[in-house]
C-alpha cells in the first residue's frame, strides 16, 4: 500500500472515530439512549425506584463496553453496587434490616450509623452509585465514565436542596461506598476487573476434557476464571458442598451410548436452526456473550429493570429486590464454576466433530470455558425463583433489553424467560440437555437459599 493512501486510510479513521465520539455524546448512538426509546415514555421520579433503575440501565451499557466484564464479573459488580444502595438508604427507612450476620464477613461498621433526621435517601444513595461504578469499571473507556458522571449530575440537579441534609447524605453514601469496596476486596475476586483468564492454568487432557476452541475464543488467551469457585459467595448456605449436581451420563463415544445420544440431540436439533427461524431467534435473544451484551446475569437484572421502570416501587422495596437479585446471582456463578472445573466436560462443537461430523459448527461460538453444567440455565432459574418470589408468579412482561438482534420477546412470567434462555443454549450447540435441567436444578436451590435474607423487618 503507497505512503499515501496509508495516509488517507488512518485520516479516515480518525474522522469516523471522533464523529463516533460526536455522536455518543449527544446521546445517539448509546445503547442506553436506544433501550429507553423502545419503552414507554416516563418522567423519572428520583424519590422512588426510578432513581435505581436509571443507575442500571447505565450500569448494563458498562457491563458491555468494560473489558474483562464476563458474566461472573458483572455478578460480582451488581450485587456490590446493589448492597451499597441498600445500605446508602437504609437510616431513612427502619423497616429495613441490617445485613450484618446474614451476609458472609458482613459487619457493618458502628460509627457509619446515623439518624434519619436531615437524611436524603437519593442523595446517599446517587453519591454511592457513582463512587462505587468508578471503582468497579475502571477499565471502562474513559467516555463512559463521562456517562456516569454526567448521570450523577444530572440526578443531582434534581434532588439537591443546598442544605445541611445534602452534605450529611452526601458523606454518609461516600462512607458507604467506602465500607462496600473494603467487603470487596475480601472476596478472591477484586483482581478480575483487570483479568478474566489464567495463563497459568492448565486445562487437563483426556477424552472427555473440555478443550478451548480457539476459532470462537478470540477475545481470551485461556480458560475462563477457572478458580472462580474459590471466591466468597455472599449467602453461607450458597457455599456448601452440598450444593452438588453432576451429569446423568458417563462420558461415551459410542453410538449406542446415552452420552452419544445427547450430542445427537445436539447435532440433530442445530438442523432446524435456520436463518429466520424461531429457534434461531431464541438463541440469538439469549446469546449474552461478553463483549457485546449485558451478559447472561445483566439480561436477568434488565428484566427485572423493565417491571420495575413501568411500575415504580418504593425505594426500599426496589433495593431490597435489587439486592436480593444479584446476590443470588453472584452466587449462582460461583457455584456453577465449581462444577464446571470439577466435571471439566467436553463441549458439544468437539464432541460432535470428533464421532459425529468433522465439518459440524454450532450457531453461536461455544465459549471459553466447561460445559456442565450450563451457566445460562443456573442464572436464570436463581432469576426465575427469586423474582416470583418478590413480584408474583405471574408477572408478565416484554423483554426489550436484545433489541438489536431483533424484535422484543413477551413473557407470561419469569419462568417463561427462564426456561427460554436454557433451551437457547441447546438451540446455540453449545450445550448438552442434560447441562440445562442440573443448571436449572442448581439454579432453584440457590434461588431458594437467597430468598431466606431477611431485608425487612416482621
Amino acid at each position: 500500500m503507497s505512503p499515501k493512501k496509508s495516509f488517507i486510510l488512518i485520516l479516515f479513521s480518525f474522522s469516523s472515530a471522533f464523529a463516533q465520539i460526536r455522536e455518543f455524546q449527544e446521546g445517539n448512538t448509546t445503547q442506553l439512549v436506544q433501550f429507553e426509546k423502545l419503552l414507554p415514555s416516563k418522567t423519572y421520579n428520583y424519590k422512588n425506584s426510578d432513581i435505581i433503575v436509571k443507575w442500571h440501565l447505565l450500569v448494563f451499557d458498562l457491563i458491555e463496553q468494560t473489558p474483562s466484564y464476563t458474566p461472573n464479573v458483572a455478578a460480582r459488580t451488581m450485587a456490590y453496587l446493589n448492597l451499597g444502595a441498600y445500605e446508602a438508604i437504609r437510616p431513612a427507612y427502619p423497616n429495613l434490616n441490617s445485613l450484618e450476620g446474614q451476609l458472609q464477613e458482613y459487619y457493618f461498621p458502628k460509627e457509619l450509623s446515623i439518624d434519619s433526621s436531615n437524611f436524603s435517601a437519593s442523595v446517599a444513595l446517587n453519591t454511592c452509585m457513582f463512587k462505587l461504578i468508578d471503582a468497579f469499571f475502571v477499565a471502562a473507556p474513559y467516555v463512559w465514565m463521562e456517562r456516569a458522571q454526567a448521570l450523577k449530575d444530572s440526578i443531582n440537579t434534581k434532588i439537591l436542596k443546598n442544605s445541611i441534609e445534602d452534605i450529611k447524605s452526601i458523606n454518609y453514601g461516600l462512607s458507604v461506598a467506602d465500607y462496600i469496596l473494603k467487603y470487596a476486596q475480601t472476596d478472591g475476586a477484586a483482581p478480575s476487573i483487570f483479568r478474566s483468564y489464567d495463563l497459568a492454568y492448565k486445562l487437563p487432557k483426556c477424552e472427555s476434557c473440555f478443550e478451548i476452541n480457539r476459532v470462537a475464543d478470540l477475545e481470551n488467551t485461556g480458560p475462563l476464571h477457572p478458580y472462580w469457585h474459590k471466591n466468597r459467595t455472599f449467602l453461607k448456605e450458597n457455599q456448601s458442598d452440598s450444593l452438588w449436581v453432576k451429569p446423568s451420563q458417563a462420558f461415551s463415544k459410542y453410538p449406542n451410548s446415552a452420552f452419544y445420544k445427547e450430542a445427537n440431540e445436539v447435532y440433530q436439533t442445530s438442523k432446524t436452526v435456520t436463518a429466520g427461524s424461531e429457534k434461531h431467534s431464541i438463541a440469538n435473544f439469549w446469546d449474552d456473550a461478553a463483549t457485546y451484551s449485558y451478559t447472561a446475569v445483566g439480561h436477568s437484572a434488565a428484566i427485572l429493570t423493565q417491571v420495575i421502570r413501568n411500575k415504580p416501587l418504593g425505594l426500599d422495596s426496589a433495593s431490597a429486590y435489587y439486592l436480593t437479585l444479584t446476590l443470588g446471582l453472584n452466587d449462582a456463578m460461583i457455584n456453577t464454576w465449581r462444577l464446571k472445573y470439577h466435571f471439566n466436560l467436553i463441549r458439544p462443537g468437539a464432541y460432535i466433530k470428533k464421532y459425529i461430523d468433522s465439518a459440524w459448527e454450532p450457531v453461536i461460538l461455544t465459549p471459553p470455558f466447561p460445559e456442565f453444567p450450563s451457566g445460562h440455565s443456573a442464572q436464570s432459574a436463581a432469576m426465575a425463583t427469586i423474582l416470583s418470589n418478590l413480584l408474583g408468579s405471574e408477572t408478565s412482561f416484554k423483554d426489550y433489553s436484545k433489541f438489536w438482534v431483533g424484535p422484543a420477546r413477551s413473557y407470561a412470567n419469569f419462568w417463561a424467560a427462564a426456561n427460554e434462555t436454557s433451551i437457547s443454549r441447546l438451540y446455540g450447540g453449545i450445550h448438552f440437555r442434560d447441562a440445562l435441567t442440573k443448571g436449572q436444578e442448581l439454579g432453584k436451590i440457590i434461588g431458594k437459599n437467597t430468598l431466606k435474607l431477611k431485608t425487612f423487618k416482621q
